[in-house]
């Protein structure tokens, strides 16, 4: 009888700890995220660059184009590595309330392909390629399951606030056609080219859902791991070319070096808006001033995707 007693007390005493390291009071977690693409769109404009993969020939005597492929370039920037620490305060058996800061860097993607052949000769190739970095914020509530089990699931829902961030385009150019080298400097034949670009973006919001459980592996920790979506629209709002180089080559097959610095401002700067009107800055139209910044649409991406988090969470 004693035994079964004293055998009896242990458990309440061991289920006891296990409700106090879920119960009210802050905690801290630390996690490491990958997330996929679930909505992959068709990426925007880089610049005057449509989202295509375009492969053509070239008729040498007339210049004519003649397609041999296109395709268009959908994708998503929501695949990538996360890290992150939150900090939550859990109020009973049932609520809490978090906060979470993440460090994001998405995979890269092709944003536009050019390929140009004369014959078998490749005489065109152009290729750019889109990543995004980011730093947000996630408020977020979460719903336990109250159970005595080690076994503890949970819900969560919130929202997502970018509140750093941008969109890095890197673009090479070989150019043997003289067809982009001519944009750059109408004396030019040639050119061989790297540009950097990096957007900004507007403020805004997402939102997030994920399901997880915790599982205590020691006094005041648990290992935690989520399944969780995220759905993240972002809008431009201004564009700068930060790397420009480029080495052209004249009819005279004299070389020419072009820098960020020989590029006018309406070149190296662009705002964007919802809207163009007749007083809009746009290259090509009359009254354009390439000392001011250019105007162009705005354009949207997407950062959210569906992912998987581990870490653990520590009672402090």
């Amino acid at each position: 009888m004693k035994k079964l007693i004293l055998s009896a007390l242990l458990l309440a005493g061991a289920s006891l700890t296990t409700f106090a390291q879920e119960g009210r009071g802050f905690y801290l977690k630390p996690t490491g995220s990958y997330f996929l693409k679930v909505t992959p769109v068709e990426f925007p404009n880089v610049g005057p660059l449509q989202p295509r993969d375009y492969v053509f020939s070239i008729n040498p005597a007339t210049g004519a184009q003649t397609r041999i492929s296109e395709e268009t370039i959908t994708g998503s920037f929501g695949q990538g590595w996360r890290a992150g620490l939150t900090g939550g305060f859990r109020f009973n058996t049932v609520v809490a309330l978090e906060m979470g800061v993440n460090f994001f860097k998405s995979e890269e993607n092709t944003m536009a392909k050019q390929t140009g052949y004369i014959g078998n000769t490749q005489v065109l190739g152009l290729k750019s390629v889109g990543q995004v970095t980011a730093l947000d914020l996630t408020p977020s509530l979460v719903f336990h399951l109250p159970t005595q089990a080690k076994f503890k699931p949970y819900l969560k829902v919130g929202a997502v606030l970018p509140v750093y961030g941008y969109l890095e385009n890197n673009t090479t150019i070989s150019d043997q056609t003289g067809s982009i080298a001519r944009t750059i400097n109408p004396n030019f034949v040639a050119v061989e080219l790297t540009r950097t670009e990096r957007v900004k973006p507007k403020p805004t919001v997402g939102f997030l859902g994920a399901a997880g459980f915790n599982y205590p592996i020691g006094k005041n920790i648990s290992f935690f791991s989520e399944i969780e979506y995220r759905n993240v629209s972002v809008n431009s709002d201004s564009k700068e070319i930060t790397a420009f180089n480029a080495v052209g080559t004249t009819a005279t097959g004299t070389k020419v070096n072009v820098g960020l610095s020989d590029l006018p401002t309406g070149t190296k700067e662009t705002n964007y808006h919802k809207k163009l009107t007749p007083s809009s800055n746009v290259p090509g139209t009359s009254g354009y001033d390439q000392n001011k910044p250019s105007d162009d649409l705005k354009s949207y991406i997407n950062i959210g995707g569906l992912g998987l988090n581990v870490g653990v969470k520590i009672g402090i």
